[in-house]
């Protein structure tokens, strides 16, 4: 019971929360809150251009230009960019319409909860989220979150809308805006079809159910098919939301064990650049791109691509697709898996009868990249490279006498055997072809019968285990210079000193083919997603309960000194453990309140559903706290169930009606 004394302080704030105004009041406190961020100081160090490149992109679709990537999805940047086409490169201008949206929240949320929990809870719920959302933090800078929360909230409240009018018309309007809410924050595309599947269940398959749901997923699918078909027409390949998932599992794979909030300190990270130019995307039309520069002031005239095959040694010219100014596109024939692709490029200056090379020595030291799907195996099969496995083979020689073939590929002092000198100048060459400076970088070499260690004159090592798989994940590299091991390269026709000779001069920036977005991302997604399951693969149990850790510490703000963890800029250790303090409070308030509802029988899907799919849908991958900001101002209605009980304000139960969803 409230106490009725006039002067009692939880009689003035169940008058409060009772006020029509204060609805009002909490958009507006979100308002003034966001402008304050916007103009005056923000925590965030990112300024008002914000994080992902969405400012860029804004301002290539307002010149014009066509979106120019897979690797988030669209929405936010022709949000912004909607705003520089009228208004013209203002970052200021999006970013207050943004604030503007933001203070929605409350009153989204207000309409949402109150026929679910009652008018105060509601009131608390609204106000908290005016006063205290982290999303009023993040609309002061160029970044999807406070959108895609002000999406998803009115997709919720119109789908509970729908369910207490018995209108199919709402359902469909809410699968549009739910069709909407991918396009800015992608990890939320499963969660139409799983309400909509709980729904379906809990109204027993009547026929106005499945009639309601297939309205609600239909439009939902509609308003998303146009970034489906746009990337299957660029890429060839179904893809509903975009391609970052794939680094995104593989970093999550390397947070485990003792690396549990250091990724960036696990050695398997090494493994992240590849040790050659490849694509996994077999069959399609490969892309190369590249310029053409002016030698000894003359402008070149004919350039030339030429290429071969392991399948087939004809050498042809490659079909020219585009010419802009110097900037020239070939286009080379999809290759099956695996085949092993030369070429290189061979420009005429006008006037000249003799034509330069790009590489050096053109046919006799041309580029080599390979299509194959084996992302971690030997690409290499004809040895025309100095690589991370000719270094293994070496060690595997030196230390326990196995004999690779051809033998002369690997006898790079040319003595006829493969020995530890062998070892030295492969691990110089390959440093040197890193960046390294051009010394002997080898301090030792110690085999055992489980493994064989090569240590470097950095402190660094290149651990080479008995039991081999052939994947180059096999090895263990520390340090710089282990790690550039894995990853150099060099032609064996240099390694063996047969380079080919000079052009008259360099006329040519060489591209690599798939470079262009629609290419390189598809390909990038698949090789991350290799790195990940061969991870996974090794110790599946570990993953698996990091996992379930980041499940909870995903709500939960913490800061790191590790540029490669955590954003470092001034104050931030002291911003960092504000918002820990902050966010583990609203959790464990949160949870408090979840149980209180859920012994009082409140309708908690609308409100919980969120809540929950956030963290078992993404807990797999790297995440952090902002991944739970689009379902932050529904934590607060916990919050307000657990405050509103300890503060004896609960609305009694007649002021809530019967609002399943």
């Amino acid at each position: 019971m409230i106490d009725p004394r006039p002067d009692s302080v939880r009689a003035r704030i169940a008058a409060g929360l009772d006020r029509p105004g204060l609805i009002p009041v909490a958009c507006g406190a979100s308002l003034a809150i966001g402008l304050f961020f916007l103009f005056v100081w923000s925590p965030l160090p990112w300024g008002w251009e914000g994080i992902d490149f969405y400012n860029d992109r804004a301002v290539r679709l307002a010149a014009g230009l066509p979106f120019d990537t897979t690797d988030v999805p669209w929405g936010y940047a022709y949000f912004v960019a909607a705003f520089y086409l009228i208004f013209g490169n203002h970052p200021w201008i999006p970013l207050v319409a943004q604030v503007a949206l933001n203070s929605l929240v409350p009153l989204l949320l207000y309409r949402l909860v109150q026929p679910l929990m009652g008018r105060r809870v509601a009131a608390l719920s609204a106000l908290m989220a005016g006063v205290f959302s982290f999303n009023t933090v993040y609309a002061s800078t160029q970044s999807s979150d406070c959108v895609s929360t002000v999406l998803f909230l009115a997709s919720l409240l119109l789908f509970s809308r729908g369910h207490l009018a018995g209108s199919t018309l709402l359902f469909a309007v809410a699968g549009l805006v739910a069709g909407l809410v991918p396009q800015f924050r992608p990890n939320l595309i499963l969660f139409p079809p799983l309400l909509a599947a709980i729904y379906t269940l809990r109204r027993r398959f009547t026929r106005p159910a499945l009639l309601n749901m297939t309205a609600y997923l239909l439009v939902a699918g509609v308003t998303l098919s146009p970034w489906i078909l746009r990337n299957y027409r660029l890429t060839g390949t179904f893809m509903p939301t975009s391609t970052h998932g794939g680094v995104q599992l593989w970093y999550g794979t390397l947070q485990v064990g003792r690396y549990l909030e250091s990724r960036a300190d696990n050695p398997r990270s090494a493994f992240e650049s590849s040790a050659f130019a490849y694509t996994s995307l077999a069959n399609l039309p490969l892309v190369v791109t590249t310029e053409r520069q002016s030698c000894g002031g003359e402008q070149p005239a004919d350039l030339a691509l030429v290429y071969w095959t392991d399948r087939d040694r004809t050498a042809r010219p490659a079909r020219i697709s585009d010419v802009t100014g110097d900037r020239v596109t070939f286009w080379l024939p999809g290759q099956p898996d695996p085949t092993a692709i030369y070429y290189y490029y061979e420009l005429r200056p006008a006037g000249s009868a003799e034509g330069s090379f790009t590489p050096p020595g053109g046919p006799q030291r041309p580029f080599v990249y390979f299509v194959t799907t084996d992302h971690l195996g030997d690409m290499d099969r004809h040895h025309d490279l100095l690589d991370v496995f000719d270094l293994i083979w070496l060690l595997r020689s030196v230390a326990w006498q196995e004999q690779p073939s051809p033998i002369d590929a690997y006898d790079l002092d040319a003595d006829g055997a493969m020995s530890e000198q062998d070892v030295r100048i492969a691990a110089r060459l390959l440093i040197t072809a890193a960046g390294g400076r051009d010394a002997d970088p080898v301090r030792s070499i110690v085999a055992s019968e489980q493994a064989v260690v090569l240590s470097l004159t950095d402190g660094s090592t290149f651990t080479v285990p008995r039991t081999w798989t052939g994947r180059v994940t096999d090895v263990t590299a520390t340090g710089e210079f282990g790690s550039r091991l894995v990853y150099a390269r060099r032609p064996l026709a240099d390694a063996h000193g047969r380079l080919g000779p000079s052009g008259p001069c360099q006329q040519v920036d060489a591209g690599s083919p798939n470079e262009v977005f629609y290419r390189w991302e598809p390909h990038n997604m698949r090789r991350y997603l290799a790195l990940a399951m061969d991870n996974i693969r090794r110790d599946p149990k570990a993953y698996v309960a990091c996992a379930g850790y980041r499940m909870i510490r995903l709500f939960v703000i913490r800061g790191s000194s590790q540029i490669q963890e955590a954003q470092q800029f001034s104050g931030s250790r002291l911003i960092y453990a504000a918002g820990t303090v902050l966010s583990a409070s609203y959790l464990l308030l949160c949870i408090s309140g979840a149980v209180i509802a859920w012994r009082r029988k409140y309708n908690l899907l609308p409100v919980l559903l969120p809540i929950v799919y956030v963290p078992v849908t993404i807990g797999w991958v790297l995440t952090n706290m902002r991944y739970t900001i689009t379902v932050q101002p529904l934590m607060f209605v916990f919050v307000s169930v657990a405050v509103s009980t300890a503060l004896r304000l609960d609305s009694t139960g007649s002021e809530r009606r019967r609002g399943e969803a």
